[in-house]
């Protein structure tokens, strides 16, 4: 648990019949990370790569690409429950059985699948032309609403032999801009009409052909938007109103009529769609991982990285499904090697790791800061947060995610599950610090919080001195954390230089510090003590680090100090939720009429300050790990773990 996975690297050889039943009972199991074979130093292993079923592979491509826009265009006509319920409670839906035992199966049933929604395609183009049509038949309706205010033909808006009639509108806005062009044209070949709508400004402008070219100058403007209809269209506006109308009524039943029909397509076929596009990708990664294999004539070979533990379940598997016709070569991973990190903690603790791995994985032979992490980070919270009626409120949160949106989402799980962890120790330290939304029982129920330990609002001082012997220990922590693995590793000049002078530095610091203030006395024989431990530890300091030996030692006292934010944000939680509650009073105080909007201030003001010092709770807990004690001991920089396993969200694999 304090050291990331013990690894085992694998020589696998079988005979090559067995080389797809081996590749999916790996990628069912999902433990082994296959590496390049062609990569690796092992001289007694042949090389040659292996032969790929190419044909295969480009079929299962050309397939996903097909179901992907089948998916894509069904998707949008999809089912989808509305509200926050949906999001809270999302609908389960059980995965469909894997059904293949052969790529060639799972090729046909694509196939199959593709055949039965073969009208998806170009009935969506249908409804995308019907759309179109629509918008082009609402701009023309109106455009004739506008024209039937000028009372013109609509014949006259065709081309004629001895005229040419542009019409359009703009805003009045653009009144100027218009007189200035009409004005610039300098013709009296031009005549220009204008009729107020509201706010927009209809024109026609008619001319000879000769001022054609003035004309079109005219609808390239960004301020005209020219009207366009129709040449054939003749009569007054009205009648031609009543017909696009008409015809947009028709367009829009169709269009309910396509949707209907794409969205009972969707209904049927969606889920079988995915399921058989997943199944795809898994069969298109059993092909593709065999790029990493070698061969000779009859025996296929491939290398892997394994946790130690599951070694023996890979024999097994190995044993079943070839009939014991196999070799295996485990060998534990050396000093030399470029091993990836698999975390080794236990469920309760798995979470945490995202949190780790946000700063960066640990190496393969570091500490897994994880076990230490995430309870400090926890105790970090919630004494910063303090407050037991917020802890209930994000417990609550946690809790609704984690039965929501976090069964389908293992990042959006492992998230819940820590605000769950946060919100119960915020509700417990909030309790030992007495706050329930601020001081609001004491003050609007005259009821005193049981449980109270200590207030930061009342002993600021305590929790002061509280926070710094939690900063004392959690940097010797990490001290010692870096003075174990440097030992581990036979660094033993970096454990005692780095680390273990820090052991003799601060308790003689302290106990200089204790009589020179008069805090406390000490008999001559440790006084005499404390100065040969703190001499030598600073002679051993400014010898490792020379110059910048001072910095360490002004570094060491701005980590210990830092820790006092734990009192500065448990202030500012109670010292503003406090804050809305007097407010809140006052207002309710001016008129009985006043009590609705006190409340209501009192709730916006509680959620307001939740959401600020909850955000910088996380921030600054997080901050003294990753900063303060990650830097003691913590390096990171590990390679990740990634084993050659099924992804499966719209199939499962028991059948």
């Amino acid at each position: 648990m304090f050291y990331p996975a013990r690894m085992n690297s694998v020589v696998i050889g079988i005979h090559n019949r067995w080389l797809m039943k081996v590749t999916s009972a790996l990628h069912e199991q999902g433990e082994l990370e296959v590496i390049d074979l062609k990569k690796t130093s092992i001289d007694e292993v042949p090389r040659s790569p292996l032969e790929i079923p190419r044909e295969d592979i480009e079929s299962i491509i050309k397939l996903q690409f097909r179901l992907d826009r089948v998916i894509e265009t069904l998707e949008p006509f999809e089912y989808k429950p509305e509200g926050i319920r949906s999001i809270l409670f999302p609908e389960d839906r059980l995965p469909a059985p894997a059904r293949f035992d052969f790529s060639d199966q799972v090729i046909k049933a694509a196939e199959e699948e593709l055949e039965s929604v073969s009208e998806v395609i170009s009935t969506f183009e249908f409804l995308k032309k019907n759309r179109e049509l629509q918008q082009v038949t609402r701009e023309r309706i109106e455009n004739l609403h506008r024209l039937k205010l000028t009372g013109i033909d609509l014949s006259y808006l065709a081309p004629a032999p001895f005229t040419w009639l542009v019409a359009g509108w703009m805003s009045k806005e653009s009144l100027p801009r218009l007189e200035e062009w009409y004005s610039r044209a300098g013709t009296d070949e031009m005549f220009l009409s204008r009729t107020e709508n509201g706010e927009e400004i209809i024109v026609l402008c008619i001319g000879t052909p000769a001022t054609r070219s003035l004309l079109e100058e005219l609808t390239h403007h960004a301020w005209f938007s020219r009207i366009s209809l129709p040449g054939t269209w003749s009569g007054q506006a009205e009648a031609m109103i009543e017909s696009e109308q008409s015809s947009l009524s028709s367009l829009a039943k169709e269009e309910e009529e396509l949707t209907a029909l794409l969205s009972s397509m969707a209904e049927s076929h969606v889920i079988s769609l995915r399921a058989v596009r997943e199944e795809l990708g898994i069969w298109r990664d059993r092909f593709e991982v065999s790029r990493n294999f070698g061969r000779s004539r009859d025996v296929v070979y491939l290398r892997g990285w394994i946790r130690q533990k599951d070694t023996d379940r890979l024999a097994d598997l190995l044993r079943k499904v070839t009939d014991d016709e196999y070799f295996l070569q485990a060998q534990p991973a050396g000093s030399e090697d470029d091993v990836p990190v698999r975390y080794d903690n236990p469920g309760w603790l798995k979470p945490f790791e995202i949190l780790t791995t946000t700063f960066s994985r640990p190496g393969y032979n570091e500490i897994d800061p994880t076990p230490f992490f995430a309870p400090a980070y926890l105790i970090f919270f919630g004494m910063m947060l303090g407050d037991a009626g917020y802890g209930v409120i994000i417990a609550l949160v946690g809790w609704l995610l984690y039965q929501g949106p976090g069964r389908k989402d293992e990042s959006f799980r492992d998230m819940s599950y820590i605000l769950i962890c946060c919100g119960v120790v915020d509700i417990i330290l909030g309790t030992l610090q007495g706050g329930w939304f601020g001081d609001l029982l004491p003050r609007f129920f005259n009821v005193t919080p049981p449980f109270i330990l200590i207030e930061p609002l009342n002993q600021p001082i305590l929790l002061f001195q509280i926070a710094l012997i939690i900063g004392t220990v959690h940097i010797n922590l990490g001290i010692f954390l870096g003075f174990l693995h440097n030992f581990k590793n036979r660094h033993y000049k970096s454990a005692i230089a780095d680390q273990g002078i820090w052991f003799v530095l601060q308790p003689a610091a302290a106990i200089l510090l204790a009589e020179f203030f008069g805090w406390m006395t000490f008999s001559p024989i440790v006084k005499n003590i404390a100065i040969a431990f703190a001499i030598t530890g600073l002679l051993i300091l400014f010898v490792r680090n020379g110059p910048m030996g001072f910095f360490s030692l002004t570094g060491f006292l701005g980590d210990w100090l830092s820790y006092v934010r734990i009192l500065a944000l448990a202030l500012a939680t109670g010292g503003v939720a406090m804050t809305i509650n007097i407010l809140s009073e006052m207002i309710a105080a001016v008129h009985p009429y006043m009590l609705i909007p006190a409340i209501l201030f009192c709730i916006a003001g509680q959620f307001f300050n939740l959401a600020i010092q909850t955000l910088g709770s996380v921030i600054h807990a997080l901050r003294l790990h990753y900063i303060e004690f990650f830097g003691k001991f913590y390096s990171g920089g590990g390679k990740e773990f990634v084993p050659f396993y099924e992804q499966r969200m719209y199939t499962s694999d028991k059948r």
